[in-house]
């Protein structure tokens, strides 16, 4: 499959509260490209003069029928936002500074000095990193782990064959990869499998993971950095990382129909939050028939908070509600974790 992901908003601190900035993730098997592809060659010819088109270009009747059009393809979008009035600068700079803390605290106990020494420049770029760009990194983050775990669920159940590659597209925004770029490619993988430990991948009993087993670790390939270095217990499962490097790419928005659904849905997603339609119930229908339903009492979209609370007005509340409601079911049958 492919996975498209673009933001929308930047993630710095508002007075006012509903002031949304959102990341979304979009993923597709490969055979439904050319539908997409063509989807947004309409769109581009009518709204774009051929090039690139941003939500501002489009009706709410046309970014409706856009959304009524792509949930009949067979992708699935995931969302993660967070409310940047809660976020201050103060309050980001205090969890940006702890966690490149946490990135060193075992350092003296690594054995090579190439590993230590990569650690600590993983740390100062953490450090480095304007608060707003790490409330962006902190909200990526999470995007990745939750599309990994949700699409696998969901295509094992659907089209077993597109858990064979995961390719992920991700929108570059200047013409050579920025120093937040280069943080993000090289802590996702790491971060992304050490989040697996509290968070580990489900999976169905009679689900098909024939593609997917070229994820698991062989015998004896399970790594042992975390137990040597920091205690904890070895575990079989998923190597994650390989998900996320394996087909990694940093790509122009403007040649990339997929990255331009993921600005829509992106956009479109961050207007809805801030109560910016018209025609709000209907869009939230339609952006919620493209996203993917949770488990247990996992919002829809992942509200996230550095500052440690992640509430949502009444408003905002009925927004979620309408768009799970029209989501995608996760489980399609009735079946038992493993």
């Amino acid at each position: 499959m492919y996975i498209y992901i673009d933001e929308s908003g930047s993630f710095v601190h508002a007075p006012g509260g509903d002031s949304w900035s959102v990341v979304i993730a979009f993923a597709i098997p490969e055979a439904q490209l050319p539908k997409l592809q063509a989807l947004m060659l309409v769109i581009r010819d009518d709204y774009g003069d051929g090039g690139e088109v941003k939500l501002k270009s489009l009706s709410e009747a046309r970014y409706i029928r856009f959304l009524k059009d792509l949930s009949k393809l067979g992708g699935i979008a995931f969302a993660t936002a967070v409310d940047l009035h809660a976020e201050t600068p103060a309050l980001v700079a205090l969890h940006r500074d702890q966690q490149a803390e946490k990135i060193v605290k075992h350092v003296d106990k690594m054995e090579h000095a190439a590993a230590r020494q990569g650690l600590m420049e993983l740390a100062n770029k953490v450090r480095a990193m304007p608060e707003q760009l790490y409330i962006q990194l902190q909200a990526q983050i999470g995007l990745f782990h939750r599309t990994v775990a949700r699409s696998s669920l969901y295509y094992a159940q659907h089209k077993p064959e597109a858990l064979e590659f995961f390719r992920w597209r991700i929108d570059q925004k200047n013409t050579k990869p920025t120093a937040y770029d280069n943080a993000f490619e090289l802590m996702l993988p790491a971060v992304i499998q050490t989040m697996s430990f509290g968070e580990p991948l489900i999976q169905l009993v009679g689900a098909d993971y024939s593609y997917f087993d070229r994820f698991e670790f062989a015998p004896g390939e399970q790594p042992t950095y975390l137990t040597d270095e920091y205690g904890l217990p070895p575990r079989d499962g998923i190597d994650l990382g390989k998900i996320i490097r394996e087909d990694f790419k940093l790509v122009d928005s403007a040649t990339e129909p997929g990255i331009q659904v993921a600005d829509l849905l992106a956009s479109g997603t961050r207007r809805l939050l801030r109560g910016g339609f018209e025609r709000a119930h209907e869009v939230a229908l339609l952006l919620g028939a493209n996203l993917l339903s949770t488990l247990g009492d996992e919002n829809i979209i992942e509200m996230i908070s550095l500052a440690g609370s992640a509430g949502v007005s009444s408003r905002t509340a009925q927004v979620l509600g309408t768009l799970s409601g029209a989501a995608k079911p996760l489980l399609v049958r009735e079946k038992r974790a493993r």
